[in-house]
């Protein structure tokens, strides 16, 4: 059964709250920014282009000339789950991490003959961005497509201002007084309520979940759970979708914080997922699911009522 919380109420929540907004501020140091961009290849005597890939993610590079399929040469192909080459694409999965400083060179030749004949890349580990996709360019491009790149990057900037502005007010919201001044809390107060544990058969990734509570305001929804790791390898959780459990309806995750860099084996870690504005009604039940970088490690929570 839900329980409501009014203003005068607060300190009864402080520390869930607390929680929140600390795992907010923390940095995100561990979760690589996903990137897309455009790029000219470089002229001769000019650094080779790098491009950063990581392990379980995939990489897409769009060429604006035809590839000869056949020319490709990736050093280390071998640590790679997935090398497709088609005409103007070469799609790139490593199944492992490179190493720190480690180049693997990527070489392709241009169907046409024409200047310049190859394409060379650089894949490196970057340990706070990935690349996901990009475009390549072979020659400079023209002013009218420089001016419209310049517009777009722009627009882009624009959007991540503000999205830097809500998060500033989410993290220095560390005090009830600071949650109601960033328009966090109003006369309705939080509701809270108890995650469901998964059964010892959902427990498929050596991952469980061993208490957890919701948390919900009118602008902002929360789940926070301590998570054992039986396994024998470290777990991070780097996405997590929120999926309503009747009519399977995702809705919008802003993030999973974690109060710790990862979850040791045999260790227990704090892991908070930030919902969007509720729209919903309250009490409304949600399957969630959180995943590793790899994919391999899911952790399912069937029932979690926000």
């Amino acid at each position: 059964m839900p329980f409501s919380f009014s203003a005068l109420n607060l300190p009864l929540v402080l520390g869930g709250l607390l929680l929140f907004t600390a795992a907010q501020a923390q940095s995100a140091s561990s979760v690589r920014e996903r990137r897309d961009r455009r790029v000219v290849l470089p002229r001769p005597g000019e650094p080779v282009l790098e491009v950063p890939v990581a392990a379980g993610i995939l990489t897409t590079l769009v060429l604006d000339s035809a590839l000869d399929r056949n020319s490709v040469e990736l050093e280390g192909r071998t640590r790679f789950k997935l090398v497709d080459v088609g005409e103007r694409a070469i799609n790139l999965e490593p199944v492992m991490e490179l190493g720190a400083g480690e180049h693997l060179m990527l070489r392709v030749r241009f169907a046409d003959g024409a200047f310049p004949e190859h394409a060379v890349f650089a894949l490196v580990s970057h340990p706070a961005m990935v690349d996901t996709r990009v475009e390549v360019s072979r020659r400079p491009l023209a002013p009218e497509a420089l001016q419209a790149e310049l517009s777009e990057v722009r627009a882009q900037l624009a959007a991540k201002e503000a999205e830097l502005v809500a998060l500033r007010a989410r993290g220095d919201a560390s005090s009830p007084a600071a949650l109601a001044l960033a328009g966090l809390l109003d006369e309705d107060g939080v509701s809270t309520r108890r995650v469901d544990l998964q059964s010892k058969t959902e427990m498929q990734s050596s991952l469980r979940v061993m208490d957890g509570v919701s948390f919900r305001a009118n602008a902002w929804a929360v789940v926070s759970m301590k998570v054992k790791n039986y396994g024998k390898t470290p777990w991070t959780p780097t996405e997590a979708r929120l999926i309503r459990s009747t009519g399977g309806v995702p809705v919008q995750v802003l993030g999973v914080r974690m109060k710790q860099p990862r979850i040791g084996p045999g260790e227990v870690g704090t892991v908070v997922v930030e919902a969007e504005d509720p729209p919903w009604t309250a009490g409304t039940l949600f399957r969630l699911e959180l995943m590793d970088a790899t994919g391999t490690r899911p952790l399912l929570v069937p029932a979690v009522a926000l």
